[in-house]
């Protein structure tokens, strides 16, 4: 159910009630918006649509924006002279998804998010409720998560199946948020729930538009490119003891059909515009790029999407990794390993509490092929059933600084390990050992599929002879 104009790809704008069967939704209390959208809006027409609406929200406290003190309201706000920074763009584009959400496939959670201890009053709840009274017409229901993993998933699962245009998870405070109900819902649609008491899969609708807030509050790193965004700074210890002359959400709710139109009209502009440079791809999600995040980009704000790199560095587990082979290549280079061979160091950051063997080899099999912090571990298997296993952790060219004469990217890891090594004063940095052209080191062949890439080998007689011996 929404109460949000239905949208087209060529750039109509459907404000009627009832059944619409294209996207399943039925709509009620559509406002209607005639004469305040333009029909060939200018970019002109755009701009002004966008000042518009940064004015009224100029009182947020994006932590990036560019600020100046306001005498007549007595706080700081947003300098409008300046573009938008990165969170402000990313609340300029959620609030467009909200507008967009119902005819969008797929589309992007929005995470609101401040400080650990600061953070509480920052405004995360209120601009919630502005981006859904302006989309929707209506405040969202807060859900908090529960006490367990299991009853937050259930409670996802009941907000999906009810087909409420808002599914708000509120007081996220402290943790790296995961679900993997929320991540297919925000990925597939139709998206399939279990009926509560019942053996049975029913598929639903998952067009809901998926809010999280919280202080302290992070994702998973799958859950990092399903998620846009916004991080506030209040700049004080008591963020709720400000004072505001305007109570943003009245006014919002006054107004609107305004900018419920100034919204429309930036996205019919970019509908309409024939050659808008495109951002950073992500996945699952062109057709929202293409509505809302690019016509954002062509008016001046930042890529949201930039975030998504900056989450996925803070999901512990990939810290950890990372740690791991930081702590693989300082002492092993990239000569093929067991596991049984690793060093002291490498194997406690693998198994903190040595559990036993088996563990540790688990643990190094599921690393197997993972690419991080500039490395790619590969496993080296055996051609025979008592063949030794091996590890080897290999450079990739994620981290780049040139080519070499045969064109294939380069990485330079002296800035970016730097400060690890330095950290390893005490411990032996190995270098990767040279192999010679007419040997294979350590019984391996080389893969033409892929020239980083080593497996197990009998003999050195089934080395091809135009490999030089690189690996």
């Amino acid at each position: 159910i929404s109460s949000t104009p239905m949208l087209t790809e060529e750039g109509s704008i459907r404000c009627s009630p009832g059944y619409d069967p294209l996207s399943g939704i039925w709509c009620e209390n559509v406002p209607d918006l005639s004469g305040l959208v333009p029909n060939q809006p200018t970019q002109v027409d755009a701009e002004d649509a966008l000042r518009k609406i940064r004015h009224t929200f100029k009182t947020f406290c994006f932590a990036d924006a560019e600020t100046r003190f306001d005498a007549n309201t007595g706080v700081e706000i947003i300098n409008l002279d300046h573009s938008p920074g990165v969170d402000e763009s990313g609340f300029l584009a959620a609030l467009l998804t909200g507008v967009c959400r119902p005819s969008l496939h797929l589309a992007p959670g929005v995470l609101i998010h401040a400080a650990s201890l600061s953070g509480a009053g920052a405004g995360k709840g209120l601009m919630a409720r502005c981006i859904c009274k302006i989309a929707f017409g209506k405040n969202p229901y807060a859900v908090t998560a529960g006490q367990s993993a299991e009853e937050l998933e259930k409670r996802i699962s009941a907000e999906l199946i009810e087909g409420s245009p808002v599914v708000f998870l509120d007081n996220l405070n402290n943790r790296a948020f995961k679900s993997d109900q929320l991540a297919s819902a925000i990925t597939e649609n139709p998206a399939r729930v279990r009926i509560f008491g019942k053996l049975q899969m029913v598929p639903i609708n998952t067009r809901a538009f998926i809010l999280l807030t919280g202080n302290g509050l992070t994702v998973s790193e799958d859950l990092a490119r399903r998620f846009i965004e916004i991080k506030l700074d209040p700049r004080t210890e008591n963020p709720e003891s400000r004072a505001f002359s305007v109570n943003i959400l009245d006014e919002v709710t006054k107004c609107r059909e305004e900018l419920l139109a100034a919204c429309l009209t930036i996205w019919r502009w970019g509908r309409l515009s024939q050659h808008l440079e495109p951002g950073t791809p992500l996945g699952s999600f062109e057709q929202w790029c293409r509505w809302v995040r690019d016509p954002l980009l062509a008016l001046g704000c930042q890529d949201p999407v930039k975030r998504v790199s900056e989450a996925k560095k803070q999901d512990s587990q990939r810290q950890r990794v990372s740690e791991i082979f930081l702590m693989w290549w300082g002492k092993h280079g990239d000569r093929p390993t067991e596991v049984k061979d690793l060093s002291d160091e490498v194997k406690t950051l693998i198994d903190p509490i040595g559990k036993s063997r088996q563990y540790l080899n688990t643990q190094v099999q599921r690393l197997a092929d993972t690419r991080i912090a500039g490395f790619r571990l590969v496993k080296n298997v055996a051609n025979t059933n008592w063949g030794r296993i091996t590890y080897t952790l290999i450079k990739t060219d994620r981290v780049e600084s040139h080519r070499d004469h045969r064109g294939q990217r380069v990485s330079d890891d002296s800035n970016i390990h730097a400060n690890f090594y330095s950290s390893q004063s005490n411990s032996k940095k190995v270098e990767p050992t040279p192999h010679p052209a007419s040997t294979v080191s350590e019984s391996l062949r080389y893969d033409p599929h892929d020239p980083y890439a080593v497996v197990g080998q009998d003999s050195e007689r089934d080395c091809p002879s135009s490999w030089t011996g690189q690996i």
